[in-house]
């Protein structure tokens, strides 16, 4: 039985978890390991891309048990007529992360690595500029933040876990800042001094 009131001790335990979850899954992108656990695996770039994906969707499941466990993530509905607003919310994130997504595959990436894994031909990367790209550096990590926060939130178990996934998103994004900057050198630079991580549809 799930505790009427999670103690400060399942809440830290619950911070600890989420934590754990969010840094092994940044860490396994870092790109010196990632060269590294490539080598020793035999895998080639977008095999390893895939074997990532599966782990982190293994991973996670203990994760939501716990969370389910304390009171948190169900249902994620907000009550009332307030679930109106959150569909239209989730509705406006789901449609940018299609968008976003389609604009990353016309860049020649595979963002789960599946086609790739099993396809021989070498990936030609472009920098993406157009599409949901042209208004926001990072469609994707923004529809996650709206997705994130526009949920019912039960208690402190709810807000602990919304906050520790910000900080994820935010660090995220720095990482993938980093990551396009030595990949696309000075064009990303004018590609960034030119459009904001923020939304703008000027």
């Amino acid at each position: 039985m799930p505790p009427s009131s999670p103690s400060p001790g399942d809440l830290f335990v619950l911070a600890v978890v989420w934590a754990a979850w969010c840094g092994l899954h940044s860490l396994l992108l870092e790109r010196r390991l990632r060269a590294f656990l490539e080598r020793l695996t035999h895998l080639s770039i977008p095999q390893y891309r895939l074997a990532y994906s599966v782990l982190s969707l293994m991973s996670i499941y203990p994760v939501l048990k716990y969370s389910s466990y304390l009171g948190a993530i169900f249902p994620v509905w907000l009550p009332g007529a307030w679930v109106g607003l959150q569909l239209a919310v989730w509705a406006a994130a789901v449609g940018l992360l299609m968008w976003a997504s389609w604009d990353f595959s016309q860049g020649g990436f595979d963002l789960a690595g599946m086609k790739a894994a099993f396809d021989k031909t070498p990936e030609r990367h472009r920098l993406i500029t157009a599409g949901a790209y042209a208004h926001m550096r990072h469609p994707m990590h923004v529809a996650a933040f709206l997705v994130v926060w526009c949920r019912a939130l039960h208690g402190w178990p709810d807000v602990i876990i919304s906050l520790i996934l910000s900080v994820y998103i935010a660090l995220g994004t720095w990482h993938e800042e980093a990551r396009l900057r030595h990949q696309f050198g000075e064009k990303y630079r004018e590609y960034a001094g030119r459009v904001g991580l923020m939304p703008s549809f000027k």
